[in-house]
Parts: structure tokens; sequence; C-alpha cells
């Protein structure tokens, strides 16, 4: 057996983020970098970039976490043949695992810590393989197309341009925030009603027939269990596809079989939860796992996507309004899954350096690692200072 390998942690540094707008309110980020080295000239970098309102830590607290691990021999990886790749020994969610175990208490509150270091993990173990970062986390699986969803603005007149901009480019699922606390449910099923229209109109006729354009509604837990069904039974007249986490937490538990599918999203923090949602009967457990690798971390995703394919619930990966390279490691994990996705929320998003076209299909990757640009930018030396 090969000898272990001891990997080498640069201090973090930070760099400014976009602020956001989500769900109507103004979210200031920072991004906290990170740089390992394998001793043998390979590097692999990773990035925190909290979203305040939705993530468990902020830029202080990863940036702490990751400052402790800081210097030579921070990590170890069991051995180099572990390292494998495309039918290398192991799972890639065990594999990340076992390097990340020994410091699980100093990451548990620092989940975007967590995932800075998975996503370097990733990119340095993958150059090591040659391989994409996508091919090292499918370990000899083929990779997955992964269709594309587009997120429609809040707003009514830029949700209604922006859904016809999205089914001229090929989009057929368009995704809406739902259940706002300063919109009424008359507005809203306005504002769906606009969208529908808009979406039948742009898209062409022979497509339509075969594929029809479907609204993903995301309630973000914030509807009243005992009305959801109702007011999920009024919202089918709008062509929806499914409906995100309509209600929170454990009141998921309790929903009676629903008129419209939904996926469980915010609600998959909770581990024990989680098993319980997919352990319900199969008329009242999620049709599908919305995976954040952001906010939930590769490993965890990856063994969360193992269990739903095994019953039968659907997969969608999306990114957490992350920066080019944990949006990278998002777009590998939905390559890497086990069955193909439903349409992923991968597309661009203002928060990015480097936006690029909205494609309603992803292109299969093929440089090594995670070829982002905000790692190859650090690798010319726009690094930590000194």
């Amino acid at each position: 057996m090969s000898a272990a390998l001891a990997l080498s942690l640069d201090p973090p540094w930070r760099v400014a983020a976009a602020t956001l707008t989500v769900r109507g309110v103004a979210r200031p980020r920072s991004a906290v970098r990170i740089r390992l080295h394998d001793g043998a000239g390979g590097v692999g970098h990773g990035e925190a970039l909290p979203l305040a309102g939705y993530s468990a830590d902020d830029a202080d607290v990863a940036e702490h976490a990751l400052g402790l691990l800081a210097g030579p021999a921070a990590l170890h990886v069991a051995s180099a043949a572990a390292l494998g790749g495309a039918g290398g020994p192991g799972s890639a969610a065990a594999l990340l695992e076992a390097v990340l175990a020994p410091h699980a208490a100093l990451l548990s509150g620092a989940p975007s810590a967590r995932f800075a270091l998975e996503c370097a993990l990733l990119d340095l173990l993958a150059r090591r393989a040659g391989l994409s970062a996508a091919h090292w986390l499918a370990q000899g699986r083929a990779l997955q197309p992964v269709p594309v969803s587009a997120l429609l603005p809040e707003d009514a007149g830029p949700a209604v341009a922006a859904a016809t901009r999205a089914v001229r480019a090929g989009h057929h699922v368009l995704k809406l925030k739902i259940a706002r606390a300063d919109r009424s449910a008359a507005q809203e099923h306005a504002l769906l009603a606009a969208v529908r229209a808009a979406a039948d109109a742009a898209a062409p006729a022979d497509i339509a027939a075969a594929t029809p354009v479907l609204l993903r509604l995301d309630a973000n837990g914030t509807l009243e269990p005992r009305g959801a069904p109702a007011r999920l039974a009024e919202l089918q007249r709008h062509g929806v596809e499914l409906v995100e986490e309509p209600v929170a937490g454990a009141d998921l538990l309790a929903l009676p079989p629903l008129p419209l599918r939904w996926a469980a999203d915010e609600s998959l923090a909770d581990a024990a939860l989680a098993a319980a949602l997919l352990a319900l009967p199969p008329d009242r457990r999620p049709a599908a796992l919305v995976l954040k690798p952001a906010l939930l971390g590769l490993a965890r995703c990856l063994a969360l996507a193992d269990a739903a394919a095994a019953c039968g619930v659907g997969l969608i990966v999306t990114h957490a309004m992350d920066a080019d390279l944990g949006l990278a490691a998002a777009r590998a994990l939905a390559a890497a899954l086990p069955v193909p996705p439903w349409p992923c929320g991968l597309a661009p998003h203002p928060g990015l350096r480097h936006p690029g076209k909205s494609l309603p299909w992803l292109a299969l990757p093929t440089a090594p690692g995670l070829d982002a640009d905000d790692a190859l930018d650090a690798a010319a030396g726009q690094g930590p200072p000194g």
C-alpha cells in the first residue's frame, strides 16, 4: 500500500463578494479562499461564501476554522492508492469523509469552511488523478447529462421578461419563489398566470407539445401546514412541476398526500429528518431532494443521492449563490450522480465573476480538477497577500 499523503493548507484570505438580494433582502457577502498543497507541486483551491439568512455560519466563523487548520500536514489521505478516481477503491463520499473526520468537531459549526476544504480536496485529488472533478466524484460511473432550470426574478415585470428569454434559450423548467410576506395570494396567482402565458407564448409549438414548460415553485417552508394541501391544489392550474419545501422542518412528516409533487430542501440540513423523510410511504415522501453542496457538503450530498436513488426519489442539485469555484463543484456533483438528475438550479447568477450564458444543458467537463476561473486567478498570483 502506498504511503499516506500529507497535505498543507495556506492561511485563508478574504476577498470581497457581490451583495445579493434574496427574497427581497439585500445580503452582503465576503468570501474566504484557501489553497491546498500536496508537496509535489499539486494544488487545489476552495472557497467559503456564506449567504446571510441561509448559511449556518458566516465568513468570520469560516475564516477562523480554516485558519486553525492552516500549516504543514494539515490534512492526511490514508494512502495514495485511495486517491484512485475512476475505478479507484471506495466512494468519493467515503474518501472525503475520511480526510476530514479528524476535524469533524471543528467543522461541525462551520459548514462553509467544510465545503471550502471539500472543494480544495476535490480539485487537488482530481488533478492528481488526471480527471475532471465530475469524473473523480463519479468513481468510475458514467457521467449524467444535466438539464438546467432557470431561476426567475421575484418581481412581476422582470420575471415575465426573464421567462420569455429562458424559454427561448431552451429551458423547460422555470423556478419562482412563492409565499412572500409582501405579496397576497391573488397577486401571486396573477404573477404565475403572467409567467405561464409568457412561457407558452415563447415556446416553439413543435417543442411545447412534446416537452411543455413547467413552473417549479419554492416556498422555503413558509406555507401554513394545515392550509398547504388547499394552497397547492390552487397552484395546479399554472402547470407546476413541483413545490420545494412547502412547509418547514418536521411539519413535512405530517403532510398528507399532496395534489402536487414536492421536494425537500432546507429540511435536509437535519440528518435525522432527512432520513425520516426518505422513510415515509411512497405517496407521502418527497418526489425529489434538493442538494446544495455549499450548505450540506459534497460528501453528504453524495450519500443522500445514493439513499434517494435507492428508493426512487429524484435528485436536483443547486447552488447557494456560490461564486465560480463553488458553482463548478456543484456542477461536478450533478454530473456524478448515480441517476440522471431533474433539471438543476445551476444556471449562472448575478454573484458570479464570470457568469457566461444560461444554457439548457451543462457541457460535460473535460479539464482536470474544478477548472474554475477563480482557481486559475489564484494560481496566477492573485492569492493571499505576502
